[in-house]
């Protein structure tokens, strides 16, 4: 039995059969136009989920790595200003232990009292200072506020009664810089430049290193005083109490720039496999897809061609 084949269907058939062929290689031209071997979720429906996800996991991965270089930023000018801290504090209490001297009279302990009023105003102002983007390093949260300000009270001072008085507050500022990591950026100036300490009586109290220095300095002005007066010895012992509370933010510090570093360089790998892994999923075989392309433009001139033979056929032609 012969199989009759009509007109229309040789038609329907030829022009279905070219524009798949065409499809086939619009595709695979985007393809290698863009260098993608999914650039439509339909060319790899299972490969275009997973690229989602990884890419993604890019992404979130990257604002870690800015929280991470932002937080470095930030604890790299805490710890330089804490340096700074430490460099007048080391001075004064030098200063101090200096004008203890039993063969220093009057005139030399003013002397060393107008040195120590200029280091006091060198503290104060990195107890002020700003970073880069002009918020003050030793607010806390408030890092519009500026944090110490002279009090205008008279001596002697303490905390009840402070030569400078505090402004911030003890909070935290913090990056999370993992997805189970916040770190913090700052340290208030209530953790910085107040410490607690221990009289003679072993009465534990608070102090602020300001209201010490400037004890120690109206001690060292007034005439006819000793190293033995309870006012120096308790003043130098502070300042030392301080000098250490100081060293103790800096290794707190230099802890969290050592955790931070181990973090970056985890973020840092973890970025070049998110990537690769996109790649092994999205990146096109370029030679193969360019063979591809050749293959597909001779089927194409081959079934335009055949069609335009075989259109032209009819029963007539042949009578």
């Amino acid at each position: 039995m012969n199989m009759r084949v009509s007109t229309a269907q040789i038609y329907r058939t030829g022009t279905t059969g070219i524009q798949d062929l065409q499809s086939s290689l619009y595709t695979l031209q985007n393809q290698v136009s863009t260098n993608r071997r999914i650039v439509t979720p339909a060319d790899d429906p299972v490969g275009a989920a997973q690229a989602l996800v990884v890419s993604q996991s890019l992404s979130v991965n990257e604002l870690y790595l800015k929280n991470q270089a932002s937080a470095d930023t930030k604890l790299s000018a805490l710890d330089s200003s804490l340096k700074g801290v430490y460099a007048e504090l080391s001075n004064i209490y030098e200063q101090s232990v200096a004008a203890g001297n039993g063969s220093y009279g009057d005139s030399q302990r003013g002397a060393v009292a107008s040195e120590l009023q200029s280091r006091l105003a060198n503290l104060v102002t990195l107890a002020n200072s700003q970073d880069g983007t002009g918020r003050y390093i030793y607010s806390g949260v408030q890092s519009t506020t500026a944090p110490f300000s002279q009090s205008g009270n008279t001596s002697p001072y303490s905390i009840a009664n402070p030569y400078m008085s505090y402004n911030g507050d003890d909070g935290a500022q913090l990056l999370q810089v993992s997805a189970s990591q916040y770190l913090a950026t700052n340290e208030p100036g209530s953790n910085v430049f107040y410490t607690r300490v221990t009289d003679s009586s072993g009465v534990e109290s608070k102090r602020g290193v300001f209201d010490s220095i400037q004890n120690m300095i109206n001690f060292l002005k007034t005439p006819g005083v000793s190293a033995s007066n309870p006012t120096y010895t308790q003043s130098l012992s502070e300042i030392q109490s301080a000098m250490d509370n100081v060293s103790m933010v800096q290794a707190s510090v230099g802890a969290r720039q050592s955790s931070l570093d181990g973090l970056t360089n985890t973020s840092s790998d973890r970025k070049l496999q998110y990537k690769e892994q996109l790649s092994n999923l999205q990146d096109l075989d370029l030679a193969k897809a360019i063979s591809d392309v050749k293959q597909q433009t001779v089927q194409l001139e081959a079934a335009q061609s055949t069609f335009s033979a075989t259109a032209k056929l009819t029963l007539f032609t042949y009578i």
